[in-house]
């Protein structure tokens, strides 16, 4: 490319183009939102799934073993031993038993978040000595 006495450059067609003056742009700033935090989520064994195999365990042994008793004596067992007072009992102590596994799980939920708010809170000593 030759360039006239002007001082413009020519393009390839030999026509006379204007240099415009280029401004230095900062690039563009793209703003991206705040993505929620991911969930923390629990790891380890579930208390609340162990207690309920646990106790359908049980219940199986309970069964089976009613099964067995039933094999050996047969239909004497309904007139020897008092179903209607049985079944009650044993209801009733399920009961207890799931009662007794609901307050002991309140307990242990309340104390764990009793200790995660104690974590939370740091003394200012604390938090210099920690450089934060």
């Amino acid at each position: 490319m030759q360039q006239p006495e002007g001082g413009q450059p020519l393009d390839r067609q030999e026509r006379t183009t204007k240099v415009m003056p280029v401004e230095s742009q900062a690039p563009p700033i793209y703003q991206v939102r705040m993505q929620p935090p991911e969930p923390v989520r629990p790891s380890g064994p579930s208390m609340p799934t162990i207690i309920f195999g646990i106790l359908v365990g049980l219940l199986a042994l309970t069964m089976l073993a009613l099964g067995l008793v039933f094999l050996r004596y047969g239909t004497d067992l309904t007139l020897v031993i008092p179903w209607q007072r049985i079944i009650p009992l044993i209801f009733a102590g399920l009961g207890v038993v799931l009662i007794v596994a609901a307050i002991s799980t309140w307990l242990a939920s309340t104390k764990h978040v009793r200790h995660d708010s104690k974590d939370q809170d740091i003394p200012e000593d604390q938090a210099a000595k920690d450089g934060q």
